[in-house]
């Protein structure tokens, strides 16, 4: 059997509304089955939602849901007698509030990881690495995940030291290159963006929504595909989505997509492109 090329692993970022969620769908619809980690309140109704937009079969859709948020209420009344009865030296040395209950979702989201337990049919599917070029992991989106890795070091402590950042940042950055040197199968990660100032430039540009300005423009790194969401009213008062690949204000990159302002916002050019990678290497898929 022939060793395949790891299939593109894509950075799917922009601001809200932008239709990121709904481009999720088209992994499905390019034939793709398609295993999403939901870390939004909110996100399986609109992933069900983009199905029905972009035409997608409901049965390549799996998903599971990891929210940051902890069950009952022990957590959040730790947190609240602490505030409310010590000062701010007090709880910046506080080692955590509610960690038992906090890290849970920590723990969840490495059990998916592991063996994926679909919530729409009920089964599971084994671990992510497992996955193959006719699969796609997705994890939506960056800012569940900031959440749970912030609750995972601090749980409900209402600040941080220094040190603490760099924990929750060091837990991000250890599972996306985990995730994306063992996959098989194609990533995709969305984020939400907010602007920053670059440390070596001292220039503000846009960047991914994550925990600092440190770990913001490191993320990137771990993706052959950075790709900007945007979504514009038109004169008719409707709205059109696109995708950008090349933009002043945001380090963007390609190798599937092309270079353009204006793209399609369908991860179906990008399984298209890798599906062309393999013919012209000479490379038979096993799967046909």
């Amino acid at each position: 059997m022939p060793t395949m090329p790891q299939p593109p692993s894509s950075l799917l970022m922009g601001p809200s509304g932008g239709g990121k969620t709904t481009a999720l769908a088209t992994y499905a619809k390019a034939g793709v089955e398609t295993f999403c980690l939901i870390t939004e309140p909110g996100g399986v109704d609109s992933l069900i939602d983009a199905a029905k937009i972009v035409g997608a079969p409901m049965d390549k859709l799996h998903w599971a849901t990891v929210m940051p948020a902890t069950e009952g209420w022990k957590a959040l009344d730790e947190m609240v007698k602490d505030i409310g009865s010590k000062d701010f030296e007090a709880i910046s040395k506080i080692k955590g509030i509610g960690k038992e209950q906090t890290r849970n979702a920590a723990m969840k989201l490495l059990e998916n990881l592991k063996l994926f337990d679909c919530e729409r049919c009920g089964k599971t599917h084994g671990d992510f690495t497992s996955f193959n070029h006719n699969q796609a992991l997705v994890m939506d989106s960056l800012s569940g995940l900031s959440t749970i890795a912030w609750y995972l070091t601090v749980g409900y402590k209402p600040t941080g030291a220094p040190g603490e950042w760099n924990i929750a940042q060091n837990f991000i950055d250890a599972l996306l290159l985990k995730i994306n040197s063992d996959r098989k199968c194609f990533f995709t990660l969305t984020a939400h963006v907010e602007k920053e100032t670059d440390e070596l430039t001292g220039v503000n540009k846009i960047m991914v929504s994550t925990l600092g300005r440190k770990l913001a423009p490191k993320i990137p790194r771990y993706f052959g595909e950075v790709i900007y969401a945007t979504r514009t009213l038109n004169k008719d008062g409707k709205y059109s989505f696109n995708w950008s690949t090349v933009d002043g204000q945001i380090e963007l990159k390609n190798r599937a997509l092309p270079v353009s302002h204006s793209l399609p916002p369908d991860f179906g050019q990008i399984v298209s492109a890798y599906k062309r990678r393999l013919s012209e290497a000479g490379i038979v898929d096993p799967g046909k």
